[in-house]
């Protein structure tokens, strides 16, 4: 059976709340099943309790089938990586293409991004399995690019409510920065979809508790 080199089963292109007006979607991101599968597997077990014969039961493939489209696990691990990484990209840009004064396009894309953690909780949560991935695979770059992307779209909007006195942040704001993508990750390790709270009241909170964080006023959105 061909084994591919690259990953053959990509993401789709157009991920949930990638355009403005329906960024707040509450959906996880499609997948093709052994995707899907692996990401359930790893969202349990880890990267290192699974195996790929784990992936392949969950998926109901065969061998062959799971090689023929994925070179071994650590394709699939890049492959999940980048269509979380694509997902967060897509809302965040869609939030801050929704609003128009820093403190409304910060709200707005802390809520993007506690969105995709709430809506899509086992996606997310495999950032955490990036530290499998081997310093020299070539898509590990590719993926912290996408992330920086993400820090750099909020960074510009912290200086630009900086420069506007829309903020009053003291200290270094790429630091608060980090304490906020920070506090987002961590809703994987907590939140539960049958918790007390919903996705949208999640999501909302934490968008709130940022402008707090930066001495910004309330937003209508919030």
């Amino acid at each position: 059976m061909p084994r591919s080199s690259n990953v053959s089963e990509p993401a789709p292109a157009t991920t949930v709340g990638a355009t403005p007006g329906d960024w707040r979607q509450i959906e996880p991101t499609p997948l093709p099943v052994t995707l899907s599968a692996a990401k359930d597997a790893f969202h349990d077990r880890g990267f290192h309790g699974t195996s790929i014969r784990d992936i392949a039961a969950r998926a109901g493939v065969s061998l062959p089938t799971l090689y023929y489209h994925h070179e071994n696990k650590q394709g699939i691990l890049v492959a999940l990586l980048e269509a979380g990484m694509n997902s967060v990209l897509g809302r965040v840009r869609a939030a801050i293409a929704d609003a128009t004064t820093p403190t409304e396009q910060l709200s707005n894309a802390i809520e993007a991004i506690v969105l995709h953690m709430t809506a899509d909780l086992e996606l997310a949560s495999v950032a955490r399995e990036l530290r499998y991935l081997d310093h020299d695979n070539p898509h590990r770059q590719h993926y912290v690019g996408m992330r920086t992307e993400v820090e750099d779209l909020l960074d510009d909007i912290l200086r630009r409510g900086i420069a506007s006195c829309d903020f009053h942040v003291d200290g270094d704001a790429r630091e608060l920065l980090r304490y906020l993508l920070g506090a987002c990750q961590e809703v994987t390790t907590w939140y539960h979809p049958s918790g007390a709270r919903s996705p949208a009241q999640v999501a909302a909170s934490y968008a709130a508790t940022s402008l707090r964080a930066v001495g910004a006023g309330p937003t209508t959105n919030v």
